[in-house]
C-alpha cells in the first residue's frame, strides 16, 4: 500500500513537472514571436526609410494585422482539426464540404486582411514606399525561414 502511495505521489510529480516544462516552452515560444515581430517591424521602418510619425502608423497598422493573421491561422488550424477528426469519424459529404466552406471562408478572410493592410498604408506611404514594402515582407519571410533552416541543421550537427 505505502509503495503505492509512493509510486502515485511520483507519478504526479513528474505530471506536474512535464506541464511546468510545457508553460515555459510556451513562454519561450510566445517571447521569440515578440521578439521576430520587434526585428520585422525595425527593419520595415529602415527599409522604407520611415519618418517617425508614418513609422508610428505603419507599425499600429501593422501588429493590427499581425493579431487579425495569427487569430485567423488558429481558426483554419482548428478547422483543419475539425475536417480531420470529421474523416476519420466517417462523416458525412455535406459534413465535411460544410468544414471545407468553414476553412475557405477563414482563407478568404487572410486574404482580404492582406488587402486592407495595404490599402490602409497607402494612406501613408508614397508609391515607392509601398513597393519597397511588398518587397521587404517578401524577403524578410525567406530570409527567417532559411535561417531557421540554417539553425535546425546547425543544431543537427551538434547532435
Amino acid at each position: 500500500m505505502m509503495i503505492r502511495l509512493s509510486s502515485l505521489i511520483i507519478l504526479l510529480m513528474i505530471i506536474s513537472q512535464a506541464d511546468v516544462f510545457s508553460q515555459q516552452r510556451m513562454h519561450r515560444m510566445q517571447e521569440g514571436r515578440d521578439r521576430l515581430e520587434t526585428l520585422r517591424q525595425v527593419r520595415m521602418i529602415e527599409a522604407l526609410d520611415l519618418d517617425e510619425e508614418t513609422a508610428a502608423r505603419l507599425t499600429v497598422l501593422d501588429k493590427e494585422r499581425q493579431a487579425q493573421t495569427r487569430e485567423l491561422q488558429r481558426q483554419i488550424d482548428d478547422l483543419h482539426d475539425e475536417l480531420e477528426a470529421a474523416l476519420d469519424e466517417d462523416e458525412s459529404e455535406a459534413e465535411l464540404r460544410a468544414i471545407r466552406s468553414k476553412i475557405e471562408e477563414k482563407r478568404n478572410a487572410l486574404h482580404e486582411n492582406r488587402t486592407r493592410f495595404y490599402r490602409d498604408a497607402e494612406e501613408y506611404l508614397t508609391p515607392r514606399q509601398m513597393a519597397e514594402l511588398m518587397v521587404f515582407e517578401r524577403n524578410f519571410t525567406r530570409d527567417i525561414r532559411q535561417y531557421m533552416r540554417e539553425a535546425q541543421r546547425e543544431r543537427r550537427r551538434r547532435w
